[in-house]
């Protein structure tokens, strides 16, 4: 630079020195550190001297570390900006002196400053993937002799490889395709240089590190100790991706040194970070192989050392981050085990120290962090899943080991709260693991049930040692039970904690018995189930827990000889009866605790339980069943309404096997008896209207409290005891599966035209009378959104149709708060301690969201399980208009969702054909348009919401985010109900999704294989349905939801299709879908799973409207830089065939649609140009290591020793 020049790099520099401590300083206001920082961005982008300014202040030793930090900021912009339109005298300017600042090297006190070190070496790549190899061949030696010069530079040098390869492997951020081809090319063919390079570097100041540590030099050797940490950071961009070939040269002496760092503190983090990325590798068998070295004896004796003495050390994060680190690596290690294990050219068979290597996991398995023991169970359950790992003869000796460590790790206990408390070492670990006991609580959660998922596979591999240490565990805890004081357990006594963790893991191996070839005698497991009817416990949490465990021994009942277990069995349904009418002295019916109550529940569920998993082992004690709840049922004083429910419920179950019609009708009429007349008064008093409902359950009156002085909760209690009882009977009610006892036993009353019988259910006689007065109810529950009604509401019970806080909280992903030590199910019912108390208003919203979706419940299951007799009914399409779809203009979201997803996806399903055009049709002509035009509505008040900013991601727990989840939950399964109509659906899908919410889209393999139903046909040949559901169909693909637009896609193109088939479709029409295909495309192409599926689908759907609709083309050519020829050369590859070559035209041209997400809107582009082609080395052959006697770990270090 000249004199004046100089001056004025030293001016602007100063003057940029200035304001960036401006800039940084949080005592000035912020207004000016804007100003401040607006002026360096407006420097940084306008300025000629900008790379001269930078190079000032980057070697100012005057200037703070941040202002040095800045200059190398500016020229890196420069580089990466302005590379293109610079002189090749300033690329000199910034290459040389950049490369001066390297061999400079960092002064002894911006040693640890990493940002700048990384800064320079950021320069540096940006010229390199400018222009190395062609234009720069002399970098990896210039980047070699700069390590000559001190460690800080050698660190540089690292730094500038490990970004390089960032950009061009890893994260592939580079801008130029091609160019990072050569990067990668140049790469690979100097990669056996760079590895030589690497480990030089590793052992030479390894080796320095320990001599200067020994001679008590101290911060000497710290600066060797950071080139080693850094060396290791580099060498795990590398491993990831190079060939294996470079990993395993000279020996695998990569591999070996990797090992003996593990025994060094300062270095065995990274070390085990390095070889955690080389036994993840992917790859071919041939490729993966190689990676059985580090089972040698030398590997697994450093790898066992290394565990050992960091766990004997005190309990510290680096520590604990090692240890996580080394059980990954293990764990990573045998999964490259199971992919070889057997395979042809993989592992022959059992690998050499296997038997060392099982004790490593083990001891992993057995430590006190359940993560540790978390990470370890995976690979467990691979091991037990593999079929030839789980017949190892050294394998199976350790299954017995294994089961004894992990069944105390389904104990919950370990609460980082607890760090004081008899499992302090577990609370030690949790407590660096999780911030709260509510985090611990979570995670719990999925440990437990992976590991109960591993005993379930254990049991399959040798049930015979599962089932007998929870044999001899469950003998233990009842003779201990037997032996202590009995005192009143909670949720977090040890007892009760080990009670319920036996429970859970008596029930995962038991569930498998019946499938395993070895199972264990049946007399051991009546002995257990006799052991369990001894043992009366006082407390109704063990006792809870005590019916887990019957419940799961109850499978030896089914496995004996006939008669071997039928004594045991009026014993075990005593002990179900005797806990049904548990009760605590002091406590009337009125008075119960939320844990007796629980106890009872959970016995009056078992009931159901067996009913539906061993009704023919109850059948011939049925009448003895049927007796005693008949008996309970006439005390007053002992049943609830829901217990008695449950217990009707577990009777139908066992009576669909009496096989008889008329015997079964006649049972179904005495249970429903007592919920018909109830009914019917209900209907002439409750259900005329709105006003009356609200009167008849209290709404229009004051709260009252306490509930036993609420004269309205007893009117509340009758409606829900009439619909659950109902529920029960429409549920579990159903025909003999097999055909020939159906004909038998009188429930065949015809045969389609496919001559498949048409069965009758028992029940239908005694339901369809009671369905009036259900639409009513329905009727009603959708007019109490009217203003009239909402005006009636009581002061206290304004939010009483308020949507409840649970579901709220797991719609917005939330998750529902529970107490320290309580997440699992048993825990939540069982606990009553720290439940609160519910309010009036608390009662009452439970109760109208009780009713209202149990009613809809109802009416889904009525279709597939009364079948013709429902669907049959006189006038069903006008009476569902009139009730279940009245006032949808009034009712919210989250009431309408149980309408679509749990009513109408099963109604449309069941539905024979025969009753299309009478039922089906009227009612889809009346709802779908209203659909259509609420979702649309909704969609756009929601996009006006983002779009203004009223929407914001920060705070979820606003109204407007409830309303856009709630929307985009109501598109999903409107679409699914779509989908089933016009496509098809399975009937267990159908029914599952009536349980549980559906969140993910249906998958498929191929848009080809979607064909329109008979019913599809049907709605797109009718006026009133075809235009509401393909208009909807469309939208949907460009409404801001990926999942809707998902499930979209897969329903155009056999819409599509059967239109054109029909010819349907105008050419406005073709347009409008071509269309709104690209705009899904524009709206929705940032998403990689939705663009593939778009792309696919907007080519087919071009390839079918093409021929039939010319103007399309038009619409194609609005997209930006789309012109004729583009389009022609996409004709011309569809006349051709070939499917691959049209995908990438038709992708191209849509390239400019594509829609970019919010990080990369507003992101200044870069620019790379490209060098001249390289050509391509040939491949190194590999050599086979495992082949090798001698690997030398141990004589790698004999220098230094």
């Amino acid at each position: 630079m000249e004199g004046p020049e100089r001056a004025d790099v030293s001016a602007m520099a100063t003057d940029l020195a200035r304001l960036v401590e401006l800039m940084m300083d949080p005592s000035v206001p912020q207004v000016q550190r804007l100003d401040a920082y607006t002026t360096c961005e407006q420097f940084k982008e306008t300025s000629p001297l900008c790379a001269q300014c930078g190079f000032y202040l980057a070697r100012n030793t005057e200037v703070s570390h941040i202002v040095r930090h800045f200059g190398l900021q500016l020229m890196e912009h420069c580089v990466k900006y302005r590379w293109n339109q610079i002189s090749q005298q300033e690329k000199l300017f910034i290459k040389e002196n950049a490369m001066k600042l390297l061999i400079g090297g960092i002064e002894q006190q911006l040693q640890h400053y990493n940002h700048i070190k990384d800064a320079l070496s950021r320069v540096i790549v940006e010229m390199i993937k400018r222009e190395w190899p062609q234009q720069w061949p002399t970098l990896l030696k210039e980047l070699s002799d700069a390590c000559r010069h001190g460690e800080s530079q050698t660190e540089m040098v690292l730094f500038v490889f490990l970004r390089l390869v960032e950009d061009v492997a890893l994260l592939q951020t580079l801008e130029s395709n091609q160019r990072r081809k050569d990067l990668y090319q140049a790469l690979t063919t100097n990669m056996g240089d760079i590895f030589t390079f690497f480990l030089k570097l590793t052992v030479e100041h390894c080796q320095e590190f320990k001599s200067l540590t020994d001679s008590g030099k101290i911060q000497e050797a710290a600066s060797h100790g950071r080139v080693v940490q850094v060396v290791l950071l580099t060498l795990t961009g590398f491993v990831e991706w190079v060939s294996i070939s470079h990993i395993m040269a000279d020996n695998g002496r990569l591999l070996q040194i990797l090992c003996l760092l593990l025994d060094q503190e300062s270095f065995q983090n990274a070390a085990a970070e390095c070889l955690l990325q080389i036994v993840n590798r992917k790859g071919r068998v041939e490729e993966r192989k190689p990676l059985l070295i580090l089972f040698s004896e030398d590997a697994m004796r450093c790898i066992f050392k290394a565990a050992g003495v960091t766990s004997c050390k005190p309990l510290d994060e680096q520590h604990y981050m090692f240890l996580k680190k080394l059980t990954q690596v293990l764990t990573g290690l045998g999964t490259q085990l199971c992919v070889l294990w057997g395979k042809e050219d993989g592992a022959n068979g059992r690998p050499p120290n296997f038997s060392l290597y099982l004790d490593a996991i083990l001891t992993f398995t057995q430590h006190p962090s359940l993560t540790l023991a978390h990470y370890a169970n995976s690979l467990w359950m691979s091991f037990f899943k593999h079929e030839l790992i789980s017949k190892d003869p050294v394998f199976l000796t350790f299954v017995p080991k294994w089961v004894q460590s992990t069944g105390p790790k389904i104990i919950k206990v370990g609460y980082p709260s607890y760090r004081n408390g008899p499992n302090a070492d577990i609370a030690a670990y949790s407590s660096l693991d999780f911030d709260s006991d509510e985090e611990f609580s979570s995670f719990f959660h999925r440990c437990r049930s992976d590991m109960l998922d591993t005993f379930r596979q254990a049991t399959m591999v040798a049930p015979l040692v599962t089932f007998g240490f929870v044999e001899e565990w469950l003998k233990m805890r009842i003779q201990k039970s037997k032996e202590e004081p009995e005192v009143e357990c909670n949720i977090n006594s040890p007892t009760f904690l080990e009670w319920e963790a036996l429970s859970q893991v008596l029930e995962s191996i038991l569930s498998r018995i019946l499938v395993c070839q070895e199972r264990p005698s049946v007399s051991s497991g009546l002995h257990l189930l006799e052991l369990c009817l001894a043992y009366e416990p006082t407390d109704p949490l063990l006792l809870s827990a005590l019916l887990s465990c019957i419940s799961a021994l109850f499978v030896f009942l089914s496995m004996g000889a006939p008669g071997e277990g039928a004594a045991l069995l009026p014993r075990v349904l005593d002990k179900i009866f005797g806990a049904l009418v548990f009760g605590v002295p002091g406590q009337a019916k009125d008075s119960r605790s939320r844990a007796v109550k629980n106890v009872r529940r959970h016995a009056a569920s078992l009931m159901v339980k067996i009913g539906h998993k061993y009704p023919l082992l109850l059948l011939p004690v049925f009448e003895r069943i049927h007796g005693t709840v008949e008996g309970l049922n006439n005390d007053p004083s002992q049943l609830s309404r829901l217990e008695k429910v449950l217990l009707q419920e577990a009777l139908l179950l066992i009576s669909n096997h009496f096989c008889e019609y008329e015997r079964q009708t006649r049972f179904v009429g005495e249970i429903i008896a007592p919920g018909v007349e109830q009914w019917h008064t209900l209907g002439q008093e409750a259900f005329k209207g709105p006003k009356e409902f609200m009167a008849f359950v209290g709404l229009d009156r004051p709260p009252v409290e306490p509930s036993c002085d609420d004269v309205n909760g007893q009117n509340r209690s009758h409606i829900l005891f009439c619909i659950h009882l109902f529920m029960a009977v429409v549920k579990r009610c159903m025909w003999p599966e097999d055909p020939d006892r159906a004909a038998r036993g009188g429930f065949v009353v015809g045969y389609t035209e496919a001559g498949n019988p048409i069965c009758r259910n028992p029940a239908a006689p005694h339901l369809i009378p009671l369905l009036p007065n259900l639409l009513m109810l329905i009727r009603v529950f959708n007019m109490l959104w009217t203003p009239e009604a909402l005006a009636l509401l009581s002061e206290g019970y304004r939010n009483a149709h308020a949507m409840l806080s649970v579901e709220r909280n797991n719609l917005l992903g939330m998750g529902s708060p529970c107490p320290t030590g309580s997440d699992s199910v048993l825990d939540r019912t069982a606990a009553g301690s720290w439940q609160r108390s519910y309010t009036p208003l608390d009662r009452m919203q439970h109760f109208l969201s009780n009713v209202h979706d149990t009613c809809y419940h109802i009416l889904g299951y009525a279709g597939p399980s009364m079948g013709r007799d429902f669907y049959s009914l006189r006038g069903l399409a006008g009476s569902l208009v009139a009730s279940v779809f009245s006032n949808l203009e009034v009712i919210p979201d989250y009431r309408l969702r149980p309408m679509v997803r749990v009513f109408l996806k099963a109604f449309v399903h069941s539905c024979p054909p025969a009753f299309y055009d009478a039922v089906l049709l009227p009612v889809l002509a009346h709802f779908c348009p209203y659909m259509f035009q609420r979702l649309n509505a909704k969609w756009q008040y929601i996009t006006q919401l983002y779009e203004t900013g009223s929407i914001d991601e920060d705070n979820t727990d606003t109204q407007e985010v409830l309303e856009d989840m709630l929307n985009r939950m109501l598109t999903r399964e409107y679409l699914e109900v779509l989908r089933v109509a016009l496509i098809g659906g399975t009937t267990e899908t159908v029914m599952e999704t009536m349980e549980h919410e559906e969140t993910e889209p249906t998958r498929t393999s191929s848009l080809q294989t979607e064909v329109i139903s008979e019913l599809g046909t049907l709605l797109l040949r009718t006026e009133a349905t075809c235009q509401p559901i393909v208009l909807c169909i469309f939208r949907a693909l460009a409404w801001s939801d990926t999942i809707s637009s998902l499930k979209a896609t897969l329903l155009v193109l056999p819409v599509v299709r059967q239109l054109s088939s029909d010819n349907s479709l105008t050419p406005p029409a073709a347009m409008h879908v071509m269309t709104s295909v690209l705009q899904g495309l524009q709206m929705h192409g940032q998403h990689d799973s939705n663009q593939g599926a778009l792309i696919t689908l907007g080519l087919q759907v071009y390839e079918v409207l093409r021929p039939k609709f010319p103007e399309i083309r038009e619409v194609m050519t609005q997209i930006p830089n789309c012109n004729s020829q583009e389009l022609q050369k996409l004709d011309d590859k569809i006349a051709a065939g070939n499917q691959k070559a049209k995908k990438e035209v038709f992708k191209k041209i849509t390239k400019q649609l594509i829609g970019r997400s919010v990080a990369q809107l507003f992101r200044k582009e870069v620019r790379i140009a490209d060098l001249p082609r390289m050509e391509l080395p040939p491949k190194p052959k590999m050599r086979d290591l495992l082949e090798t006697e001698d690997v030398g770990l141990c004589k790698l270090f004999d220098v230094v020793d």
